[in-house]
């Protein structure tokens, strides 16, 4: 017998008993996963103030009740108020749920909105293109996502998964899984991009104009065949993103707010030779050329920044061997990233308030003119004297409580008007003859004092 007969040769196709080649993650996968560790761990170390108090807040309002929640900074009427939105009525509604309170919420909301950015990213620069390095070159986009537990940098992960959707269907390459009867993708697709097109308009206006300058451009840049089906597909997309933000039952819809983009985006310029080379119909052209407007109007540099960073990253990952203009450029662009990191502000450390707010009950009432800590302190339950548009006709009251000019009875119809329980005084506020220092912080010098004689009012 021969050795031949008695060796065992490997069989095509014997592995499909097993399931194929081992798995093997892709370079997305992993950098991704470790850029998200990185920034969650970075998001739990650093402590929570000022904006986040505020979101901590309207979550505590939730959390005492989920259908008709007081306003998140006083103790008045919450209709209407645009703080109540998908994102932190769900929100709210875990808080009742596991009984986690404001900050704990906010503090699991960094990592989750990180994973919806990221999966959200990487979905988008694969419907650009196949390279698998592409999407590793574009997570500097996460950079601009700010605070990553605001409700602002889930809005931006769904504008995310919102474009890629768009993108998809109207280059219509044949990779899409489900085509009805003309050929083209179903029409369930539309529908769920309208409805993150809506969630987004509830969740952050401001994003929301980026998000949809965004989807003018994949559908300007890629839509080809246009006739009655092709319009009534995105006619529906605009329809339910309509319907989901009309029929929102806690606000109506509000004008955005002015934000500009802020000077920490420059290095994002270095994506302007990169857009330049995809030729006037490619959709980061467009975008890029829609959202110069919409960043020069006061409405933020979400869909500019995007589009620069991600023509950067499909550039930069094509295939070898390189040009002598590519090599030059990625040069360019390294040196500019490095310069970025070194010039980006290291935001100081800001101050907590917990030593305040260990002996401030849930629903008490405080003065003070420190808008931080005023803040910081409705994250923990408490309530503050109406200020700014809140105060409907109060708007004097805090200065004019806290002015050494006031007299006695001055201070106390303040204190009847609003019940104010507590004070929390800077430096140069001087304590009142009628209130009792309780605590004090030793880093910024405030003074949390009593007022005597005030009666507490707590909803627990």
């Amino acid at each position: 017998m021969s050795s031949g007969l008695l060796s065992r040769r490997s069989l095509r196709g014997a592995t499909a008993l097993r399931g194929g080649r081992a798995w093997r993650p892709g370079p997305y996968l992993v950098f991704g996963f470790l850029c998200w560790l990185v920034m969650s761990l970075a998001y739990w170390a650093a402590p929570l103030c000022c904006e986040a108090g505020l979101h901590a807040a309207v979550i505590e309002r939730l959390r005492v009740d989920l259908w008709h929640p007081r306003h998140p900074l006083a103790d008045l009427p919450g209709a209407g108020s645009p703080y109540y939105s998908p994102y932190t009525v769900a929100q709210g509604l875990f808080a009742r749920l596991t009984g986690l309170g404001g900050w704990e919420v906010v503090r699991l909301a960094g990592p989750l909105n990180l994973l919806v950015l990221l999966t959200g990213l990487g979905r988008l620069v694969r419907t650009l293109t196949p390279r698998p390095w592409a999407p590793v070159l574009a997570l500097p986009v996460l950079l601009m996502a700010g605070d990553p537990g605001s409700p602002a940098a889930f809005a931006a992960g769904l504008s995310l998964w919102a474009w890629a959707l768009t993108g998809a269907r109207a280059r219509n390459d044949g990779a899409l899984r489900y085509v009805g009867p003309s050929g083209l993708p179903g029409i369930a697709g539309y529908v769920g991009a309208g409805v993150l097109y809506g969630a987004v308009l509830l969740i952050d206006p401001v994003i929301a104009v980026g998000a949809v300058a965004g989807a003018v451009a994949f559908v300007a840049g890629w839509q080809r065949g246009w006739g009655r089906t092709v319009g009534v597909r995105w006619a529906v997309t605009a329809g339910v993103a309509a319907l989901v933000a009309v029929g929102w039952p806690y606000f109506d819809l509000v004008a955005p707010e002015r934000v500009p983009v802020p000077w920490r985006f420059w290095p994002a310029l270095v994506g302007l030779p990169a857009v330049w080379a995809r030729g006037r119909r490619d959709p980061l052209t467009v975008m890029f050329v829609l959202g110069c407007p919409v960043a020069a109007c006061g409405y933020g540099g979400f869909a500019g920044v995007v589009a620069l960073v991600c023509a950067a990253a499909v550039e930069l990952a094509a295939p070898r061997p390189w040009g002598a203009r590519r090599r030059v450029y990625a040069g360019v662009v390294a040196a500019v990233a490095c310069l970025g990191l070194l010039t980006m502000p290291r935001p100081a450390a800001p101050p907590t308030y917990e030593w305040a707010a260990r002996h401030i009950g849930r629903g008490e009432v405080v003065l003070t003119a420190d808008r931080h800590a005023a803040l910081a302190l409705a994250g923990f339950g408490a309530n503050l004297v109406p200020s700014g548009p809140v105060a409907k006709g109060h708007q004097r009251d805090v200065r004019d409580y806290l002015s050494p000019a006031s007299t006695r009875a001055d201070r106390a119809a303040v204190v009847r008007r609003h019940q104010v329980r507590w004070l929390l005084l800077t430096r140069q506020d001087r304590v009142p003859g009628e209130a009792v220092v309780v605590a004090w912080s030793a880093r910024t010098g405030e003074v949390l004092a009593r007022v005597v004689g005030a009666v507490p009012v707590t909803t627990r």
